[in-house]
């Protein structure tokens, strides 16, 4: 009998330690307000996003590596809305918290493409128009030393050449 109520006691302690033990979240659930509050935020920030990569787009900059990770984002986005249309609001507002946290630093990188973009559009610029009309400048100049030392040698030797 004692030994039976060692065990009792052994074993209520032993729960009684791992609830008081065990965090709050474990036993937490989550309510729809919240996971669509986590699915609303999301989604704000994935649609932010994109137009920050849109502009580095028509910026010039390569933006596939930025739509890889829109893309995986808003995988992730669309996980978080099944999830809570089938009442896991739980697994929902993971699959938000993930969807935002694989968006960490993205606008610093879109914004890193689209200045890079616009210093490679002003060095095309620079190469191209500005190359260009030395060039012309270069070949005129060019050509009128070649014409003023022929007149020169013909004048000398005359017609003779």
């Amino acid at each position: 009998m004692l030994r039976r109520s060692l065990v009792c006691f052994a074993a209520v302690f032993a729960l009684v330690f791992f609830v008081v033990d065990t965090p709050a979240c474990v036993f937490a659930v989550a309510t729809a307000d919240e996971a669509q509050a986590a699915i609303d935020g999301a989604q704000a920030r994935l649609a932010t996003y994109y137009e920050a990569a849109v502009q580095a787009e028509n910026a010039g900059g390569n933006v596939t590596e930025l739509a890889t990770v829109l893309n995986g984002a808003g995988a992730l986005l669309s996980q978080a809305r099944v999830a809570s249309e089938n009442t896991e609001y739980d697994l929902a507002i993971d699959f938000a918290s993930n969807c935002t946290d694989m968006l960490e630093g993205f606008a610093e990188r879109a914004d890193t493409l689209a200045v890079s973009a616009a210093q490679g559009r002003f060095f095309d610029f620079m190469v191209n128009v500005v190359g260009s009309t030395v060039g012309a400048v270069a070949v005129v100049i060019a050509g009128w030393i070649l014409w003023i030392n022929l007149k020169k040698r013909y004048e000398k030797v005359g017609s003779a050449i």
